[in-house]
């Protein structure tokens, strides 16, 4: 009923003869035979060796379709025959062969435009996604016509503006990528274990292993849901790279006092910036309508260097990185939460902020203390946003105020370690507390939907 059939390439070597050593696929045992016969005829002792790596399982049966599956082991294709086997005395079919008639990068491509769209991370996905598809050769999928098809979008990604495409690309092409274009049921875990040594050489590990948790992800559900049978889930025994990236990265001395002072100073030059927007509005206008580009430039750098000195004189303080600083600081929130919170979600009677979806897909309630509430109050309310600014601004200026603290190389800085901190030090003040802080206390304040994720605040959360 099913047969197994060794189809591992042949390796012919003569010992200290590297030159000599020469590789014949399964079928060419003719081409094989002579090669020897002519080592032989030259007085060489060649040896002959076999990669044990690709095996195929043929399945016949009277009245059903035969088939081939393929296996990277002979203990898989042991497997895979059993299993087959097993099925027809089940009096079941599985037609295997649908697995072959779609590519890994079609599902790729499917799990794209299907399901990603119902994701929050619809554009990460994607642009990973689009990543492999290129360096297998393969056409890039539009994000935005994917997103405008898609019939129940992620309600976040409502009015997302996505990025143009430039041609340019920072990621280093992976040859290793081009296994994508074999067919679902080829696909074995060594074309995964050969993809992650070869990107590891150019990302960092962490890249990679959220790149195999995509590709795990498509494969289940191609398997799952999209009903492709194979005789073994290809991501079946892959080797995911080794790294710890755990940050405890502590505030300590006048640390915080120097990023304030800094996010102070930053947020005094935007001020500025702002004020001197409003008092070059004619001359703005002015330049838009300019026939050059040189008399363009020209009009706005008279502009700057009339109005500097007022606007520096005249401008009102807007704690935008100040406040955004302090929010993390006293409220733990995920720079995700904090970046989306909304006006209408800040109570300022009760000092609560709404988060309607965390990270976990759940919402929560913030606790706002008073000293919070006064920066919050000084920022305006001219957009729906709290904090109307991009992950790209917020990035460009904590670097510079990083600078500017000397928050930098070894005394590194995250904006994800001020919600480390807020979480240590709420376990440090419920520490203090008779009978100690439970991980459940902590859990409420940070939001995490495993209490295993706070283990490493334990020790804090004991009562001293």
């Amino acid at each position: 009923m099913a047969s197994i059939e060794n189809r591992s390439r042949f390796v012919v070597t003569v010992q200290n003869c590297e030159n000599l050593t020469r590789t014949f696929s399964y079928n060419r045992e003719k081409e094989l035979a002579a090669y020897v016969a002519e080592l032989k005829a030259s007085g060489y002792k060649p040896r002959l060796a076999r990669t044990n790596d690709s095996y195929a399982v043929r399945v016949r049966g009277a009245g059903q379709r035969s088939q081939c599956l393929y296996a990277s082991s002979e203990g898989d294709a042991v497997d895979i025959k059993q299993r087959v086997e097993l099925e027809r005395r089940n009096g079941l079919f599985v037609d295997y062969a649908k697995g072959r008639s779609v590519t890994l990068a079609d599902l790729l491509a499917r799990y794209l435009r299907e399901v990603s769209p119902r994701h929050k991370g619809f554009e990460v996905e994607g642009y990973i996604i689009n990543a492999i598809l290129a360096d297998a050769g393969l056409a890039r999928l539009d994000l935005a016509d994917i997103l405008a098809a898609h019939k129940n979008p992620h309600p976040s990604l409502t009015g997302k503006a996505f990025r143009r495409a430039t041609g340019k690309s920072v990621r280093k092409p992976s040859p290793a990528t081009c296994f994508v274009r074999k067919p679902f049921a080829d696909v074995v875990p060594e074309d995964f274990n050969d993809y992650i040594d070869d990107r590891c050489q150019s990302v960092e590990a962490p890249t990679v292993d959220r790149e195999i948790d995509l590709f795990s992800a498509v494969c289940r559900m191609a398997i799952d849901t999209w009903r492709i049978p194979v005789a073994k889930n290809p991501m079946d025994g892959i080797r995911r790279p080794r790294y710890f990236n755990e940050r405890d990265r502590r505030l300590k001395g006048d640390e915080e006092m120097r990023l304030l002072t800094a996010a102070f100073n930053e947020d005094a030059q935007r001020s500025i910036e702002v004020r001197l927007e409003e008092l070059m509005a004619a001359e703005r206008a002015q330049s838009e309508a300019a026939s050059t580009t040189y008399r363009r430039k020209a009009l706005i750098k008279a502009a700057r260097s009339e109005y500097l000195a007022r606007a520096e004189a005249s401008y009102v303080h807007v704690p935008w990185m100040e406040t955004f600083i302090q929010f993390q600081l006293m409220t733990g929130a995920r720079r995700s939460e904090t970046l989306a919170l909304t006006w209408e979600n800040v109570d300022f009677e009760a000092q609560t902020a709404f988060i309607p979806e965390s990270k976990n897909g759940r919402p929560r309630k913030l606790a706002l203390r008073s000293e919070l509430i006064g920066h919050l109050r000084q920022l305006p309310r001219t957009e729906e946003r709290v904090f109307s600014m991009s992950v790209d601004a917020l990035r460009k200026a904590w670097a510079r105020i990083c600078q500017v603290a000397g928050l930098v190389e070894a005394d590194e800085l995250h904006i994800h370690d001020l919600r480390h901190e807020a979480i240590s030090r709420v376990a440090d003040s419920g520490g203090r507390l008779a009978g100690g802080f439970s991980l459940v206390d902590l859990q409420a304040f940070s939001g995490h939907r495993d209490t295993r994720m706070l283990l490493r605040y334990t020790h804090l959360c004991m009562p001293s």
